[in-house]
């Protein structure tokens, strides 16, 4: 019997367990395939992403104290309890985890109000997080990270400072009147500190990534400190 974390609850805390491990379902790479009338061969545009994925979990449940419609009910308002994506983990996987959403509607067998079963659906982005890419991590001037995973991260940056030029690899970011300290999202390709917007207090072609392999990082100028939260992540 496996556990389910979503939204930040527990399957355990609901009576819930998972009777099965879950199929692992591998994304579909988004891409068009065009055909060109008179050329050998079809065109590939490829977006450079992928598309959502389905988890499924077949769930048993326990009678929550002899009423099975209270139970049922406790279930779906769990299941409902995000409105966008959020938080999921379950047992099988406890290095990674998924943003996910619940969106369907479902029907429980009921046994005789002494329990029930159902399968849940989960609508997931493609990426598996790492948990160990949650992590800041102080970085020194002239450091080389290796990133772990084959896929590309974009990560958040926390640069201290007020003015100067950050590079991860071929790509550099300069900054100008900072005050006390500026964020770095390359994946919402965002610039701010607290509510502030500072997409004013930079230049760049663009926000830097963390590629597979070595990623040199160094900066110049007035930057005191630099932490990274690397958002590694695989399929």
């Amino acid at each position: 019997m496996g556990i389910i974390m979503f939204n930040g609850a527990s399957s355990k805390d609901y009576g819930i367990e998972v009777e099965h491990p879950p199929k692992y379902n591998y994304p579909e790479r988004d891409y068009t395939i065009v055909h060109v009338p008179g050329r050998n061969g079809d065109l590939v545009l490829d977006s450079e992403s992928y598309q959502n994925v389905e988890r499924v979990y077949e769930l048993a449940i326990g009678e929550y104290h002899g009423d099975f419609t209270v139970l049922a009910n406790r279930l779906s308002t769990w299941l409902h309890s995000a409105r966008t994506y959020a938080r999921l983990e379950d047992s099988y996987e406890p290095e990674y985890y998924r943003m996910a959403l619940y969106q369907e509607g479902t029907s429980i067998e009921n046994f005789f109000h002494q329990g029930g079963r159902v399968e849940v659906t989960f609508n997931c982005k493609p990426q598996r997080f790492l948990k160990e890419g949650e992590k800041a991590v102080s970085i020194s001037k002239g450091d080389i990270w290796v990133n772990p995973t084959n896929q590309v991260a974009k990560p958040l940056i926390k640069i201290t400072g007020s003015s100067g030029t950050f590079t991860i690899g071929d790509r550099t970011v300069t900054l100008n009147a900072i005050n006390e300290y500026i964020m770095l999202d390359s994946e919402l390709e965002h610039a701010y500190k607290g509510l502030t917007n500072c997409n004013a207090n930079i230049s760049a072609l663009y926000f830097p990534v963390l590629n597979t392999g070595a990623n040199t990082i160094t900066w110049t100028g007035n930057i005191t400190a630099v932490e990274i939260i690397p958002r590694w992540w695989t399929l």
